[in-house]
């Protein structure tokens, strides 16, 4: 548990973490299931997990489903609020732009091989495709991305999807604006450097074209 703002309540509130939101997300799944029209009989044990977490004394159920600390984003670099969404790019308070990390998929490299040791801490680092593809839809767009091709292999032992799939991902399925994309290809493999490369420019290039 930890307290963080409410955009629902438009305060600080006490908001549920990890097993804890799990639990009261359980709780309010069993409510519903209660022939009670009461509300807060109904969802009794859902009110008195969380306020004798809390200490709270909330009286409303469906405040608590917004009490879950995973549902926003980080605390914004300059109010200190929370970001609305893990996705949101401004801050609803301030209107400050949101500082995104730069993200580098390679499945063996450092950020020190590629680019000046002086720049790790500016980066996140993925290791596969399937990270790739959680990392942002967890956290959005990141303004620059860093490809490797050549990802290994799978836990199946088969050669594992590569950072050309990861492109395509974000071209074909991601729905993402891509427009503002950033990105640099450290692939050792002429071909498929080409084939990323060759992607992403021509897809930033049509939609700047159509804006």
């Amino acid at each position: 548990m930890r307290i963080r703002y409410c955009w629902r309540c438009e305060m600080d509130v006490p908001m549920l973490e990890g097993e804890e939101s799990t639990i009261a997300s359980r709780l309010y799944a069993e409510g519903f299931k209660i022939p009670e029209k009461d509300r807060q009989k109904r969802f009794k044990k859902l009110l008195d997990y969380y306020n004798d977490l809390t200490g709270f004394g909330e009286t409303e159920p469906n405040a608590i489903v917004h009490h879950i600390a995973d549902i926003y984003g980080p605390d914004c670099e300059n109010c200190g609020k929370p970001y609305r969404t893990h996705k949101a790019k401004f801050c609803a308070a301030c209107g400050n732009k949101r500082e995104m990390k730069k993200l580098f998929l390679d499945d063996v490299r450092t950020i020190d091989m590629i680019y000046d040791k002086s720049m790790e801490s500016e980066f996140d680092i993925v290791r596969t495709f399937d990270e790739f593809v959680a990392y942002i839809n967890k956290n959005g767009l990141p303004n620059y991305i860093s490809f490797d091709n050549d990802l290994g292999l799978g836990e199946d032992g088969k050669i594992a999807p590569d950072g050309l799939a990861a492109a395509k991902w974000l071209v074909y399925e991601s729905g993402l604006d891509l427009k503002d994309l950033e990105f640099y290809v450290h692939s050792a493999n002429p071909v498929a450097a080409e084939q990323i490369k060759g992607l992403l420019t021509n897809y930033i290039k049509h939609l700047k074209a159509t804006e």
